[in-house]
């Protein structure tokens, strides 16, 4: 009984490590967090950087919001680029889309961010705004890994013995 249990604990924390990547996603959020910013980086039609994102607010916020697009050429000294949007938030919303566009040429930046309304964006690099490649579903990937090494701890674990195949080999 005690071989069971102890496979049991195996295969939860395989589907519970298999599935953590698809739970994290998020963060903070209901009525006593601020808002937040999350921004990501794209190439427009023009070949140019564009920084998009959404702005996060708790339920209940109304008003407007400006977000300003700031520059860096080292990531430590910033500069505003003179760009920005006002967000009317109204209750009952709490995410709201946004784009700038980091043009290249303008001043050489190489880092970009959003502030507004308290809250930052994280630092960008202008690299990562470079055509999208779609990326491996991991979490569907790590259950298909997961299933069979459980089904082998468990087997293991729960002392079967499984029959090997005799190969007959003719020289």
């Amino acid at each position: 009984m005690r071989r069971i249990g102890f496979a049991a604990v195996i295969m939860f924390a395989l589907g519970l490590a298999s599935v953590a990547p698809a739970m994290a996603a998020g963060g903070p959020s209901g009525p006593h967090f601020g808002p937040s910013i999350n921004v990501w980086g794209t190439i427009n039609k023009a070949l140019q950087a564009e920084i998009d994102g959404n702005l996060f607010v708790p339920d209940g916020s109304h008003g407007p919001v400006v977000l300003s697009f700031f520059g860096s050429k080292d990531g430590k000294t910033w500069q505003d680029t003179g760009q920005s949007q006002t967000i009317n938030v109204v209750k009952g919303q709490t995410s709201y889309g946004f784009s700038f566009n980091g043009k290249p040429d303008s001043n050489h930046f190489v880092f970009f961010r959003v502030v507004g309304d308290g809250a930052g964006s994280r630092v960008i690099n202008r690299d990562e705004c470079g055509f999208r490649v779609p990326e491996a579903p991991a979490t569907p990937l790590l259950l298909l890994g997961a299933f069979p090494a459980g089904a082998l701890i468990a087997i293991k674990a729960m002392g079967l013995r499984l029959p090997r195949p005799h190969l007959h080999r003719t020289v």
